[in-house]
């Protein structure tokens, strides 16, 4: 079974990895991503990089602002130059929209579960 190792926590708020049996991983985003917790996420995908398997799970995740969305753009960008792929989770309907809002959803694979991106 993997491991679960929690790699920040700031309130409320938490990223927390997991490590993909045939390599690779998923960062577990749990609370509001926002302004001030933005800055944590992209802290823990640049310690990831993007020369590998990376899938950012959103399930928990309750809110996702500009910040976040500048975030997940960047990464988008740094994967399309990397050698490995990124893909995102959420079965939230409102995160949903701002993803395909924003455009992130046209950049990143979007799936419903974290089984469908797998």
């Amino acid at each position: 079974m993997p491991t679960l190792v929690v790699v920040t926590k700031v309130g409320e708020f938490e990223v927390s990895r997991t490590e993909l049996p045939d390599g690779g991983s998923v960062l577990h985003v749990e609370g509001e991503l926002d302004m001030a917790t933005a800055p944590r996420l992209e802290e823990a995908l640049a310690d990831e990089g993007f020369d590998q398997r990376l899938v950012i799970d959103l399930s928990r995740c309750t809110f996702l602002d500009s910040s976040a969305v500048r975030v997940l753009v960047a990464s988008a960008r740094d994967a399309e130059a990397a050698t490995g792929s990124l893909s995102l989770v959420t079965p939230d309907p409102g995160l949903l929209r701002v993803l395909q809002i924003s455009g992130v959803a046209t950049m990143l694979p979007v799936h419903a579960t974290l089984e469908e991106a797998l």
